[in-house]
Order: C-alpha cells, then structure tokens, then sequence
C-alpha cells in the first residue's frame, strides 16, 4: 500500500511540474519574499513586548514569517528548529506529543512534569508550563514565529534561561474570506484546514476566525505483529481548532482565543542499540532460539521489527486567553492578558516488548527451572496538568522613552500515575539472574509565581539619536510542593513524601545599541536569566536548587545594497550557576546541579541579488564546559562523590547546526508564477545522557546521534483563478537523501542493561493545494 502511494506521489510530480504553465498564483496573498523588487521584506517582532522591526532590535532574535509558515507547510514546533540556529527540538522518546527543546545549549529532555523547562514555549504571550503540553501545538494559523535565544529573565521571565519561542496567531481578516487547504503524503498521510474569517460583523466592531486542521499518518516503522498500519509506531492522528473573536472600539481593544488539540498515535519505534555484558549474558540463556537472541540489537534503523501491540496514546491540550488593551493617551496604553490551559494525556508506552529478546531460563529455586515472561520496559503512563496566569502591563512610547512596566502570576497543578514495568538484572551476579519489577510513579504537586518586571529603552538626545540604553529588572518568588507515592508493586505497602520550598530571583538586562547607519546596528548586552528549584519526583522528591544564567553578548544586524542583502550575527558568553542536569539509570531519575560556561555565536544571512531569487543561510556554534559537576563514584574504595566536569557530557546539544536555503520565483506569468524551494539543514554529533560513567549510563556513547542532515525541496504553481477564488499546488519531498536522522536515545543503566533510539522520519513525497474565496 505504501509503495503504491509513493509510485503515485513520483507519478503526481512528474505530471504536476510539466502542466506547470497551467497554473497560476493564488490571489490575495504576498507574493514570495524572493520576489520582490524592492528587496527583503521587513518582519515585524515582540521580542520586548512590542511591535519593532528586527533589524532595530537588540535582541538575538530569528522569524518566521506567516508567508514563510504557510509555503514550508510547517504544522509542528519541531520543524522550527531545521531553519533557526543553535536550536534543538527533538519529538520526545516515548511520546506522540512531548518536545525535547534546547536553545543554545540549554533545555530539558526529561518529561517529569516536577521538572521545569528553560525554554519557555508561549502562545500569545501566554507560557506554557509543560513540554509536553507546549509540544502538542498544531501550528494551525500563525502570522509568526519567534525565536528568542539566551536568558529572558526579564520580559519573558517565567524559567526561561535558555531562551524562548514565541508563537504569535493572526489577526481575524477585515474582509469575509473562507480558505481551504490539504495534502497527500507518503506513509498515507493525508491532512485538511478549513480557515473562515467573518469580516467585521454589521458596524460592531467585532471579526472572527475559526479554523480547523485534521491530519493523519500511518506509522512509518512497520509492526509485524500489528495488522494494521495506523497502529505501527510514528503513526498520528491528530484534530486542532482555533478561533479568535477581536473587536476594537476607539481606544478600547478585546481579543478572546480558543485552542483545542487532540493529538493520538504511536510513538516513534525504540530500537535497542546496545545491552550492557550482563544483559547479554542474562538474555543469552534463552533456549531454543537458534543463538538468534540478540537479533534485534544494532546500530542501524529498522524497517520492520517485531513488537507486542500497544495501546495508542491520546493527548489533549486546550486553553483560553483574553486579551484587553485600553489607550489612555498617545503615549500610554494598558494591557491584560488573563488565561486558562490545561493539559490531560494517556500514554502507554513500550521501550522493549516483552520476549523481545527471548524468553529466559531463570533458576530462582533450587528445584524450579522457571520460563519468565521477560519485560525489559514498560510503561502505561497518565499525566494531567492545568494552569491559570494572568500578566498587567504598562506600556509606554514616547520620543526618548519607550518602557514596560508589569505584573505577573501563574500557578499550575499537576499529577502522573505511571505503574513501570521492568526486568532488573541483579547486581552481583554476573548477569545470571534477574527480577521483573513492577514499580509504581505516583505523585501530584502544585507551584505558584509571582513576578513584579520593568524594562525601559532611552534613546538621549545626542549622537543624533542614534544611541539606545536598556535596562530591565524582574523580582519573582516561586512556591512549590510535592507529594509523593513511594510503593514497590501494586498492592505492596505505600509510604508518602511530601516537601515545600520557596525560591525568589531577581533578574535584570541591560543593553546598549547604536544605530550606526539607517543600515546598521550594534549592541552589547549582559542579561540574567533564573530556573526555579524543585523537586524530582522520580528521585524520591529529591530536592535542587534554583538554576542561575548569565550572559554576555554582542551583536551586529546590517541590510546592504538597497535592503537586498541582512546579515545578523550574535557572539555570547553565558555562565550557569547550579545548572540542572536531569538524568535518567535503571528506572529512576535524578538531578544534579552543575556549573558550566557556554561560549558561541550565531549568523544568519538572507540576500536576493537578483529580482526572484532569495538565498539563506545560517549557522549556529557552541563549545559549552561543565566547570564542576558533582557525580556517585562507581568505584566504592574511593569517595562517595567525584567531580565528572572533565569528562561529563551535554545532553541533546549539537555544537554545530546549519541551514541553507534557495528559493527562485519565475517572472509572473499571464497564468500566475512559478517557484522552486531547496532547503538543506544539519546538526553536528550529540549525546543523549551526561554521564557515560558504568554505574549511570554505561551505553551513552552506544547510542550517540552521529549528526542529523535533511534536504528538503518543493515546487510551487500559484495563483490559479478558480471559479471566483486561487488555488496553489505545492508538490514536495523531504529526507531526499533518507538520512537515518536519530532524534532521541535512552540508555536505561546497568540494572536494565539496554539502550537505544529513536529516528526520525524516513524519506518522504507529498502534494499540498489550497483555494480561497
């Protein structure tokens, strides 16, 4: 079945391109960025809370354009990160929802909802506690994307010391308009949006839009012991809707958003890459298997592998937000923005089936031999979040002065069940002998933030102006507790930890920029950036302590040649004090607090020497050093506590990531235009855990992503008139070269004796049309 699909994909491609001048460009909508005349398009951003353009910000800070979102199709947050540099976002092992973020360098792997993210993920200016939340977003209808890299402990003030990203929704159009959009893709994937935009409703003041996006796959690793090609891991289905209702009355605006995602599938196939001398020795005494035990071990991606079936996992997200702006003067204007979220998701998950790596002889009793139904990983998981914050602001903007002032709350609730299922190999023994261990994760714990911030930008009236001075400052005070359910099996005794804590910041950001020429702009900035403490709940409610960022950066953005040629270029130093390093060995988690120092730098450039054709490129670099890190000795003569900083690794943190990208728009033709895309993206060696030590993560280094590579193409026919409406044709290919791209990797430690990974998808065709009327 797939391979007929993709013989009428190819088939579809051929057909399409050469009936190319039969198409046209869609009508009402920009033309591509590469072809215009007058150079690069100007973009917009927020990233200080209001609306500047890019080029005149200080701030180390990457776009995406509605225009850009819409042509590359992008639906998922994890797509950003192949077209921004220094920016990770990997699809979580072992989820269909969760995101692995890091922003240089910096982010959380681990999904335990007790831990928080750096790397704040914000829809409309609302933060998003969970990652596994924040990863559930179907990017549905967005006017852009921001990136925002190194600590935002000012602005963005919410645990983002790593940096943040920014989604921003459109405003409802003036006009009545409906759009349709779908596609077709290898692995049967097909999707569908409707968008309705009412036009402003009578002389209220209020417009609306409403849209709804359903998309579905087949999962593209095939399960021969499922039937059915929905159920295969890397399978989705997913529904998202939106809708905005906006009126604005004079001085007065209003804003009230809906988001609702239900996001189902398999998670992407855990292919075991190595086991530990014991686990071969213990999974070796299987008899009767032909010496073929450890067939399913190696460093390579499967096609096809042989699972037990598991439940698919469901995760849902919805939230709410009002937005109100009052102008009191010219000058000063008032905002609020109240919301509610919340998060529920089931997901049962299978990191090794059981009899994977065949049934075991185990002798327990002298006089019982005993087959066991071995159980390497699993885990039937349900978490449940929700959340509630409110955030005032001041805004201020006069001819020196442009300031934010505000005040911010958010409190969240949360819980996990998750019974584990595993075989412990028992220490001591050689590998002859093993237990199946039924251990329950159960706690709930709930934290609360307050925040009181200010920034101003002074522009004093020498220099011609051209000179900005920026300070900001942000006090916070966190609370939180836990409670937690320690029980070895269902059934067994139970007994319950619960602690509290406090923890209080103060960030600030300081900045300094000179406009050079109306083409040329500098700054300097040293900023902090705060993570609170917590708890690991996985560890037994293990206490660490608040994380600390400082950051040392300079920058340049110029535009040349008639706005024909942008290059931004940024270099930092940051300094983490007590850096939270989550860690995962033999069923438990646990978290250090590390000191490391980050050095790097970032280049973007974006030229079009001729009238239709545009070039990018980009390139991210960090070399980051642990200065101490605090580790269990393996070797008991010694200390109990050694200092791993020299040898200690930074989990999921490329030191080299690249993009480039040619995009070429044919003159206009009487039918409409014509446009090719060629995107090529890479991301040097990572590793998954940060300890490779015997007694941690033995396998780290077995299961090491060598470098990620992905070139991407498409070809465009736009604005084709249609019964009153346009139409556009995209017809595109992804992983041209079916690169083996590995996106996660578990090493579960000695006592489980295995590890492996996860990859992404395979090479890819597919077909996108979109009419509007």
């Amino acid at each position: 079945m797939r391979t007929c699909l993709h013989g009428r994909l190819l088939a579809g491609i051929s057909l399409i391109a050469s009936a190319a001048p039969a198409f046209a460009q869609e009508a009402n909508q920009p033309a591509p960025q590469a072809a215009n005349s007058g150079g690069l398009e100007e973009i917009v951003v927020t990233a200080r809370r209001q609306e500047e353009n890019l080029q005149e910000t200080p701030v180390s800070v990457s776009a995406l354009s509605q225009l850009t979102i819409e042509r590359l199709n992008i639906q998922d947050v994890t797509r950003v990160a192949q077209l921004t540099p220094n920016v990770s976002l990997s699809q979580g092992s072992g989820t269909v929802a969760g995101v692995a973020a890091f922003i240089r360098g910096i982010g959380n792997q681990d999904p335990l909802l007790s831990l928080d993210t750096p790397i704040g993920i914000y829809l409309d200016g609302v933060y998003n506690g969970r990652v596994g939340a924040a990863g559930n977003f179907d990017l549905v209808d967005l006017e852009r994307v921001e990136v925002l890299r190194g600590p935002q402990g000012t602005l963005f003030g919410r645990n983002t010391t790593g940096g943040a990203i920014s989604l921003v929704t459109r405003q409802p159009l003036d006009e009545m308009r409906v759009q349709v959009k779908g596609g077709f893709a290898s692995y049967n994937e097909w999707y569908g949006r409707v968008s309705f935009d009412t036009g402003e409703l009578g002389n209220s003041g209020l417009k609306a839009n409403m849209v709804y996006l359903h998309r579905q796959r087949e999962g593209f690793v095939d399960n021969i012991a499922e039937p059915k090609d929905s159920k295969d891991p890397g399978a989705l289905n997913a529904d998202a809707f939106y809708a905005k209702v906006a009126g604005e009355w004079g001085d007065f605006k209003a804003a009230l958003t809906f988001d609702y995602n239900d996001r189902r599938g398999v998670p992407l196939g855990f292919q075991i890459a190595a086991v530990t001398d014991e686990a071969a020795t213990y999974y070796g005494q299987s008899p009767g298997l032909g010496g073929d035990t450890l067939s399913v071990v190696g460093d390579r991606r499967l096609k096809k592998i042989n699972q037990e079936r598991t439940p698919g996992q469901v995760s849902k997200i919805w939230g709410t937000a009002l937005t109100l702006e009052y102008a009191i003067s010219d000058t000063v204007s008032l905002k609020n923005i109240a919301s509610y979220r919340k998060f529920d998701s089931s997901q049962p998950t299978r990191y090794a089936e059981p009899n994977l790596l065949g049934p075991v002889v185990t002798n327990f009793d002298p006089f019982t031999v005993e087959i066991q139904r071995v159980t390497p990983f699993s885990a039937p998981q349900k978490v449940k979040q929700d959340q509630v914050s409110e955030e005032f602001q001041i805004l201020g903007n006069t001819d020196h002065l442009k300031y934010v002032v505000g005040l911010y709350y958010f409190k969240e609730e949360y819980s996990e069940f998750n019974p584990n299922f595993f075989t412990f190999i028992l220490p001591g023994t050689g590998g002859t002998l093993a237990l199946n261990l039924n251990p329950i994760l159960d706690y709930s714990g709930d934290a609360e933030s307050y925040a009181a911030f200010g920034q101003a930008t002074w522009t004093p009236s020498i220099l011609d102006e051209k000179l900005d001075l920026t300070f900001g400052i942000r006090q916070t005070k966190d609370k939180k507790s836990i409670d937690v359910i320690n029980q070895a099996a269902p059934g067994a005794p139970a007994t319950l930890t619960s602690k509290k804590d406090s923890f209080n910041n103060t960030s600030y950001n300081a900045v300094i920029d000179y406009q050079w020429t109306d083409d040329i702009m500098t700054y300097a900035r040293i900023g902090t950036g705060y993570r609170s403490g917590g708890f690991n709940a996985r560890g037994g409610a293990q206490t660490f302590r608040p994380e600390d960022a400082t950051t040392y950066e300079a920058g340049i953005k110029t535009e040349f040649l008639d706005r024909r040629l942008r290059i931004n270029a940024a270099a930092f130093y940051t300094k983490y004090k007590d850096l939270q390093v989550a860690q995962f060995s033999g069923g438990q988690g646990f978290a250090e607090n590390a000191n490391a120092n980050y050095p790097g730098f970032e280049v973007e450039l974006t030229a079009v020497p001729v009238d239709g054709l545009k070039l990018e490129g980009s390139i991210g670099y960090i070399d980051p050093e642990y200065t101490s890190f605090p580790q269990l000795n393996p070797d008991p003569s010694g200390p109990a506590i050694i200092d791993i900083s020299d040898i200690a690794k930074f989990p999921y943190v490329p030191k080299t990531t690249t993009h480039w990208a040619v995009e070429y728009s044919a003159p206009a033709f009487e039918w409409g235009q014509l446009s090719f895309r060629l995107d090529y993206s890479t991301s040097s060696k990572r590793f998954f855990h940060a300890s490779d030590l015997p007694n941690i993560n033995p396998l780290n280094n077995a299961i090491d992503d060598p470098g990620q590579k992905n070139l991407a193409a498409r070809i465009t026919v736009s604005d084709l008139q249609l019964g009153g409406g346009a139409a556009e044709v995209s017809l595109w290919a992804d992983n041209l070269t079916d690169h083996d791209n590995v996106v996660a990797g578990i090493d579960f430690g000695p006592a489980l004796g295995f590890a492996g990974r996860n990859y992404g998808m395979p090479q890819r065709f597919g077909v996108d049309l979109k009419f509007t009327y």
